[in-house]
């Protein structure tokens, strides 16, 4: 979306996939200071609320309805702005909004192999576009920046299929890396691509090409009201009272650099520390361990850095495919619900995890995330200019509803992904992105008994060192958590 810098008569125009439309506002909903700075004004965005809508009910009693406003169908071209080989558009500001997901195999890819998989899953044949970008990595600094690589290439949502991969081949055994678009496919439906790839390249004559265009109903709804007894609906609304007056806190910057987009740094556990985490959450997939510590090591981390205590919230990520489901499409079939527990539910290991624990099966009552779905759905009952309005109304919010950082668990896979000859996957890292003020996504996922974590930061938040100093406690904190019980 794109506004006139000006008080009267501004010019509006937004992009909606191929249609470009545009209009002017008779009053503009932002403010100026004598220093010509701009900013949304509650007084001045009621006023354009206003006067759109008498403007809207003058041209629907002229009979000119739309005469005002001008929509156009647009073509998109990419444009190489990176001189890398199919390099795509570019976010100058937060890098591709992607998944990332790689695969580690102890021996050696074949590249051939590997694009007649790509070919059988991602229906890439007649293909103009190589969909495998192939690097020798000597070391493991080439193998961090060939990743870097791949994933500052934005993927176009329009892009059949939404992704980008790279074979990266290492001494220490070949690295299949992939980059999803976040819009088209979630960190599920990104396991999902990779299950399929390594199927076709173990030669499993059932494999056969990924539908990234199919939808299907989810047979899930929020729960009813009736459920909520009336002291857990006062305790929510009390909560929710106490998040919209407390600004979240960010994750305090340390070393930051000038680089746009994001790193990576990955930490894998031993097979005794990970039974040891699983075994704390009784048996579950460890979500609730992990949510504990992101809370801790957040409040360390900025204590150390002079941020005062003010609210964390973590959104979690959860899967609506029902566990029945055959066959489920590769889409984006998450929802995200906040978990914020006040100071004194975090003032310790055992604390934090039995508030966690609490809240993890509140929302799996009640259903939170779902909630989502249904605001959506009821949504489209709204008059058009009352969904505008709450658009420009967002930017006054000041961030109060966004939360500090993610966390996407991907569970233990009871298998992991075998490549055949090359053998089964010994490492699995993965990470969603996490848009500013989000500044740190944590994405979790247990293989070969081993759970893996990869911390993915914003380089205008976090250095390289510094990353690895928050993993470090963040790794302190994971192991008070799994010693304490809730």
């Amino acid at each position: 979306m794109l506004r006139e810098k000006v008080e009267h008569d501004s010019l509006h125009v937004s992009v909606d996939a191929n249609r470009l439309k545009a209009h002017v506002d008779q009053e503009s909903p932002l403010t100026f200071g004598a220093d010509g700075a701009s900013g949304y004004s509650l007084r001045r965005a009621h006023a354009h609320n206003l006067a759109g809508m008498a403007q809207d009910v003058i041209w629907l009693l002229r009979g000119r309805e739309g005469d005002q406003r001008s929509e156009l169908d647009v073509e998109w071209v990419a444009r190489d702005e990176c001189h890398e080989p199919g390099a795509g558009r570019l976010d100058p500001r937060t890098g591709a909004w992607s998944v990332q997901l790689d695969a580690r195999v102890a021996g050696r890819l074949d590249e051939a192999r590997l694009r007649a998989a790509l070919a059988a899953t991602l229906g890439c044949d007649g293909l103009e576009r190589d969909p495998l970008d192939v690097v020798a990595c000597p070391d493991d600094a080439a193998l961090d920046a060939a990743r870097a690589r791949l994933q500052r290439i934005a993927v176009p949502p329009d892009r059949s299929p939404p992704l980008h991969a790279c074979l990266a081949h290492h001494g220490a055994g070949d690295v299949l890396m992939l980059s999803l678009n976040h819009a088209a496919v979630d960190g599920f439906g990104a396991l999902q691509v990779l299950q399929a790839i390594a199927r076709a390249y173990a030669g499993d004559p059932a494999t056969g090409a990924l539908d990234f265009l199919a939808t299907r109903d989810l047979p899930v709804r929020p729960a009813s009201s009736p459920t909520w007894l009336p002291v857990r609906r006062y305790k929510r609304a009390v909560e929710r009272l106490r998040d919209l007056r407390d600004r979240p806190a960010p994750l305090a910057a340390e070393d930051p650099g000038d680089e746009p987009g994001s790193g990576v740094h990955q930490l894998a556990l031993s097979a005794q520390e990970t039974a040891r985490v699983v075994g704390a959450d009784r048996g579950r997939d460890n979500t609730n361990v992990l949510l504990a510590a992101l809370h801790l090591a957040i409040g360390d981390w900025n204590r150390r850095h002079g941020v005062g205590g003010r609210r964390i919230g973590v959104l979690v990520h959860a899967d609506l495919r029902p566990a029945g489901w055959r066959d489920p499409p590769i889409g984006n079939f998450t929802v995200t619900a906040r978990m914020s527990p006040s100071r004194a539910e975090r003032a310790d290991a055992a604390t934090a995890l039995a508030t966690i624990t609490e809240l993890v099966s509140r929302n799996k009552r009640t259903r939170t995330g779902i909630a989502l779905i249904a605001a959506l759905e009821r949504a489209n009952l709204l008059a058009l200019w009352t969904k505008q309005s709450i658009v420009v109304l967002q930017p006054l919010t000041a961030n109060h509803v966004v939360d500090t950082t993610v966390l996407c668990n991907l569970g233990r896979l009871d298998q992991a992904p075998s490549f055949g000859p090359a053998g089964d996957a010994q490492e699995l890292w993965f990470s969603t992105p996490a848009r500013a003020p989000l500044s740190l996504c944590l994405g979790a996922v247990t293989v070969g008994g081993r759970l893996h974590l990869t911390f993915r930061y914003p380089h205008r938040v976090l250095g390289p060192d510094a990353a690895r100093r928050f993993a470090d406690c963040y790794l302190t904190h994971l192991r008070r958590v799994a010693q304490a019980r809730p």
